[in-house]
């Protein structure tokens, strides 16, 4: 089956009309040319997004998505996907996520994970060029990267993208999501732990307001103990999580950070299954 894209938005979406441009330095009528940096700016605003070295390399958010979507459709075996697009700082920053419905893992009647691809680029410095492979639970359609990275590349701006090689390895990736679907199905076996809630809890750096709308968003679907803890499964908890970052983060770097949180969180997760045997 052929790739298509369904997120038409993109056709009329403000792409910034980035160049680089001179940088002088000076006071009064004085100035002069600073030849080892450049400033990223958008020509039909004249906004400034960042001085950079004369090293730098621009790539263009419409360039990066070129090369993604030159690099997917290499893979037949995707089948089709559709996209959402996030733009931020008036065009600095891009985010461009790629689901693929046909490649999916039911966890359980009614909860499906599926494939999906993340594509950040930015021109004020926040991110270089990334491309992340990860998993999307359709439950709640909260959008975010299940703990398990699948793929990953990452590149600052100094390189020639069209040297870059995209995707290379898919076809192991997408073994290793349907092996790492096992995994999530058996999270719904086992019990969450006083040890392992306490423990997630803390690497999360969650304040007491948080916890407290975890633990609102918890009492809807299932008991708590007297500690605050759902009386549930790992599975829920992890989404409990992810519903939490998804829909309470106060910005998209704070999204990211405690996204990155969560994943080193879920290794305890993993772990802490073989302690709860006793406790099915």
């Amino acid at each position: 089956m052929n790739n298509s894209k369904c997120d038409l938005r993109l056709l009329v979406s403000p792409f910034p009309e980035v160049s680089d441009q001179s940088v002088t330095w000076g006071e009064g009528k004085i100035f002069k040319p600073i030849d080892s940096h450049k400033a990223i700016v958008d020509t039909k605003t004249g906004k400034v997004f960042s001085i950079v070295s004369k090293d730098y390399r621009l790539i263009r958010h419409e360039e990066a998505i070129d090369v993604v979507e030159k690099a997917i459709r290499k893979h037949s075996d995707l089948g089709d996907y559709t996209t959402s697009t996030a733009f931020y700082n008036d065009g600095g920053r891009m985010c461009r996520t790629y689901r693929f419905p046909e490649i999916s893992v039911n966890i359980s009647p009614g909860d499906a994970v599926n494939l999906q691809l993340h594509l950040y680029n930015s021109y004020d410095k926040t991110w270089p060029f990334i491309v992340l492979l990860g998993a999307f639970r359709l439950v709640c359609a909260n959008g975010l990267v299940i703990g398990k990275k699948f793929y990953s590349i990452r590149r600052r701006h100094v390189f020639d993208l069209a040297e870059t090689a995209i995707l290379n390895n898919l076809s192991s990736s997408i073994r290793q999501f349907r092996f790492q679907g096992k995994a999530w199905k058996q999270m719904t076996t086992i019990l969450l732990t006083k040890e392992v809630y306490g423990w997630v809890m803390k690497t999360m750096k969650l304040g007491k307001n948080a916890v407290d709308v975890i633990q609102d968003e918890a009492r809807k679907s299932v008991l708590l103990s007297d500690e605050g803890m759902p009386i549930s499964n790992l599975w829920f908890f992890y989404n409990l999580l992810t519903w939490y970052i998804s829909f309470h983060a106060v910005s998209l770097n704070h999204r990211v950070e405690m996204e990155n949180r969560l994943r080193i969180a879920m290794r305890y997760l993993r772990a802490g299954k073989f302690n709860s045997q006793n406790n099915r």
